[in-house]
């Protein structure tokens, strides 16, 4: 019998771990196949371009694109597969891709379903109750217009469906593919992760919101469970937004399956987290193919500025709204691509005072981060990045239970993209066969896998391996952990000591400090990883001609992604007229 060295086994079971994670090397190849798949998320077919909206592809792109499925070795896949793969009973095709349609249009009998007949190709097809169950000849309210019952399908074609074996249904929410008002200034946000707010009663419980979700899913999934003759197994949520609390529901509910909008493959390994791509503005076959293998070193560009909320509020909603439509449209001249928003006010000795957001651990310097935060996603297209540093909320607060409350309620009362993490040192430490995933090392002259996906599932090893450790740095994961409940998906910035040659592994992007006067030739401060950003700072904003020319040579040196801070939004300082041209991030031809 032969036997194994006890180093090579343990070599054996680490890469196996490792691999069982779906994660990298810090080279960024994948150590083993992972048991990942595309999942996309159509909506209406149509026939002719004049027909089309934002979510909507034609007939004729839909037939090239399951012709080239076909045709280049695809294999469509079921939640019956996927389910049998996570249970190790049969592993899916090296090339395996689940076809959704969301909201029920009358084009998912008239159109899809032929063609799921055609090619033998099962879907998965999300219905929401209050429209299915609207009755005949009625409007129907969808997102912020009206539209006739005739628009979607009825329960009888939904059986019909059912019947051929190609199409399972699934919950798309009995009636929370609405917005509700989510702050003082009327903002309307996804109802399924939004704790909704009325004058006079102020913001819904985190009870109440608990129990509407929960309500929500047991009717609408009693009601296909009536009409289909079986519970859905699936949930899919609206607009592809959720939280821990819709997650806890649907798993209290009996689902198997969550579907949601998230970047990268979907893994069989997360059933409730099901990665969908959303095809927008009819795509051109070639970028339907590219979505089906994502490319994990795809180099994202970054611009990014910071933003105090004291800067746009003037005490009165009148003013405050004017100020920040001006700064809207200077964020849209400047083209940049994220802001760093501060979620609290800190005095001079570094201990938090007040906070722009509703929490039970300090006093209201004004209900207005979740404005902010809403009108400069929505209005001028940017991801939004609190400021909160955990190491402040430790020395303000004491108890750490009460920081992570801090955290709990801005995650719960501001929609926003990510975080920055302040003040946390880099992982760099020698690997041992024994650490716990994820690689949580750094090797000199090598770069670990970036894309978003294999972070997140190095963030989620990193933080069960946290156990009971109190020091700083596992307060300030912590405190990322609870925010990620609450908005999942979340990207996470690092800023990084000054000179920092490597991007941290666990973010999605390392912001490196320097000042105007360092050179940026200097490879301390020009990095060429795309991961590391030029964070520009000093005591005063940047002059305008200055930031300028900086940023055109930090960009002709290797440079990628860079910001500054501060900023000042109310005096243009820098200039937009001035600085855009050099600093924008904006793609052209813009999409129509």
């Amino acid at each position: 019998m032969s036997t194994v060295h006890p180093s090579i086994g343990a070599l054996y079971r680490f890469v196996r771990v490792l691999a069982m994670a779906g994660l990298c090397l810090a080279g960024g190849s994948a150590l083993a196949e992972p048991p990942n798949f595309a999942a996309i998320a159509f909506h209406d077919v149509v026939d002719t371009p004049g027909e089309l909206d934002d979510d909507a592809i034609t007939a004729d792109r839909l037939v090239s694109f399951f012709d080239w499925l076909r045709g280049n070795g695809w294999t469509a896949v079921s939640l019956d597969d996927i389910a049998r793969a996570r249970s190790g009973e049969k592993a899916l095709p090296a090339k395996s891709v689940l076809l959704t349609f969301d909201d029920g249009y009358r084009s998912l009998y008239t159109r899809a379903y032929p063609l799921a007949l055609a090619y033998g190709f099962p879907i998965v097809a999300a219905l929401v109750g209050e429209w299915m169950d609207a009755p005949a000849g009625s409007p129907v309210r969808y997102g912020n217009r009206w539209v006739p019952r005739e628009h979607f399908i009825t329960w009888g074609q939904a059986r019909e469906m059912q019947d051929s074996g190609l199409v399972e249904f699934a919950l798309h929410s009995r009636a929370l593919h609405v917005e509700v008002v989510g702050n003082p200034q009327g903002n309307t946000m996804p109802a399924a992760v939004t704790r909704s707010y009325a004058p006079g009663a102020g913001y819904q419980s985190e009870a109440d919101f608990a129990a509407a979700v929960g309500a929500d899913l047991s009717t609408g999934s009693a009601a296909q469970r009536r009409e289909l003759g079986r519970a859905p197994r699936a949930m899919v949520w609206p607009y592809g937004r959720y939280n821990a609390v819709g997650t806890r529901a649907a798993q209290h509910q009996g689902f198997e399956f969550a579907l949601v909008l998230d970047e990268g493959p979907a893994s069989v390994r997360e059933p409730l987290r099901v990665a969908r791509y959303l095809p927008t503005y009819n795509p051109p076959l070639a970028e339907l193919v590219r979505s089906l293998t994502p490319d994990p070193d795809e180099i994202r560009v970054d611009r990014l500025v910071c933003l105090d909320p004291a800067a746009l509020w003037a005490g009165d909603e009148e003013a405050s709204n004017e100020r920040l439509g001006r700064a809207i449209e200077r964020v849209r001249a400047l083209g940049i691509t994220g802001l760093v928003v501060d979620a609290v006010r800190v005095d001079a000795q570094g201990r938090i005072t007040s906070a722009w957001f509703p929490t039970r651990e300090l006093p209201l310097a004004g209900d207005w981060l979740s404005r902010v935060a809403w009108q400069m996603r929505t209005r001028a297209g940017v991801k939004v990045y609190a400021r909160l540093p955990h190491r402040a909320a430790l020395a303000t607060l004491g108890d750490e239970s009460r920081v992570l409350r801090l955290y709990e309620d801005l995650g719960a009362m501001v929609p926003l993209d990510g975080w920055l993490l302040e003040g946390a040192a880099a992982p760099l430490r020698p690997m041992r066969f024994d650490d716990p995933p994820p690689l949580y090392v750094h090797r000199p002259g090598t770069r670990p896998n970036q894309a978003a996906w294999v972070v997140r599932a190095r963030r989620q090893s990193m933080l069960k391996a946290l156990g009971e450790a109190s020091d700083a740095d596992a307060w300030g994961w912590r405190a990322f952990a609870v925010l990620d409940d609450a908005r999942p998906g979340l990207e996470l910035l690092w800023l990084a000591p000054a000179y920092t040659a490597a991007a941290h592994p666990l973010a999605n992007l390392s912001l490196v400090p320097a000042g105007f006067d360092d050179p940026v030739a200097d490879t301390r401060v020009a990095p060429v990883d795309p991961a590391l950003a030029r964070w520009f700072t000093g005591a005063a904003p940047p002059d305008a001609t200055r930031l300028a020319r900086t940023s055109i040579d930090f960009q002709r040196h290797g440079g990628v992604s860079f910001g500054w801070c501060p900023d000042d939004p109310v005096a243009d300082v820098p200039a937009a007229a001035v600085v855009g041209p050099a600093v924008s991030a904006s793609k052209f031809p813009l999409r129509r």
